[in-house]
């Protein structure tokens, strides 16, 4: 179907044509005209207003080529001039050429291309509210939701199909190049492995005196540079002097010293047992108890009674 434009131009009118008040349309012109309106609304295809089927519309749009009934033409002038002309079939004049163009369009002509994608629950009736009335004569007229694009009535089903494809087509080729760009890899030093963990340390037997305890023997070994104090427990160097920092001469303590006896004049020190191993506390204490009851030591401090 085509559109009012285009029907138009078939005619050898222009939207221009409509401006004309009927104040400057003589009056054998406005008879001629009247009588082709009335022969025109009386038809079967406009015999209900073109927007809301009220019967016996007497008001025209003249550009848009329908009849339609007084509510409607309310809400038509409400569009404003460059959308809907709104005219009486009585009461203004028309000029001959408004008028055929009426009868070539009319209601059923003109709704074939403003409705031809409408819902069928969409169109109003005449007991239907002025705010549903008016937003269906804006939908149709202001907004054009319904019109018939290009071709014709068969084959705008097709076309609009095709077009909705071809849409989904280019959408879905979209969506799959951004899926297939691919992202870039993370670049980065790699992770160390973790260090292992140190070996747990051998179990140390507290009680047992003869020898070091490991961790000891580990620390001495390591490095003897970081001891800021020396180490305490090893036995100062002998001087060439034969005597030690206090003036004891040569050690009270070693075995065979010239002084006959140990430090303290006790008698001579216990001999270190044969075998070469350490002694532990109670065996030590035991020298001293045989020696002292061998009456070696304990005779000099009865000579000091």
């Amino acid at each position: 179907m085509t559109s009012p434009q285009d029907q138009m131009s078939e005619m050898g009118l222009e939207t221009s044509d409509f401006n004309m008040s009927g104040s400057a349309i003589s009056k054998d012109e406005k008879d001629k005209a009247q009588k082709i309106l009335d022969a025109t609304v009386k038809l079967p295809d406009n015999r209900h207003c073109a927007d809301c089927n009220a019967l016996g519309p007497r008001w025209a749009s003249m550009n848009l080529g329908i009849f339609m009934c007084l509510n409607c033409s309310g809400i038509h002038r409400r569009l404003g001039v460059h959308i809907s002309k709104v005219k009486s079939v009585t009461l203004d004049g028309w000029k001959v050429k408004w008028a055929q163009w009426m009868k070539q369009r009319g209601n059923v002509r003109s709704n074939e291309y403003w409705e031809k994608n409408m819902p069928a629950h969409k169109k109003p009736t005449e007991s239907s509210s002025s705010m549903a009335l008016e937003e269906f004569i804006r939908a149709k007229y202001e907004r054009k939701e319904w019109v018939a694009i290009g071709g014709s009535s068969a084959s705008q089903g097709g076309d609009k199909k095709k077009q909705q494809e071809e849409e989904d087509r280019k959408l879905a080729e979209k969506m799959q190049k951004e899926l297939n760009v691919s992202k870039p890899t993370p670049t980065g030093k790699p992770v160390a492995a973790p260090a292992a963990a140190p070996a747990p340390a051998p179990a140390v037997d507290l009680l047992d005196f003869s020898a070091p305890a490991p961790a000891a023997a580990a620390a001495a070994s390591s490095s003897q540079s970081n001891d800021l104090f020396g180490d305490f427990s090893a036995a100062p160097a002998a001087s060439s002097g034969g005597g030690d920092a206090f003036g004891f001469g040569s050690d009270p303590f070693a075995a065979g010293s010239g002084g006959g006896g140990d430090a303290f004049g006790f008698g001579d020190a216990p001999a270190a047992p044969a075998g070469g191993k350490a002694k532990t506390a109670v065996d030590i204490m035991s020298l001293y108890n045989n020696n002292n009851n061998a009456g070696g030591g304990m005779g000099g401090m009865g000579g000091m009674g």
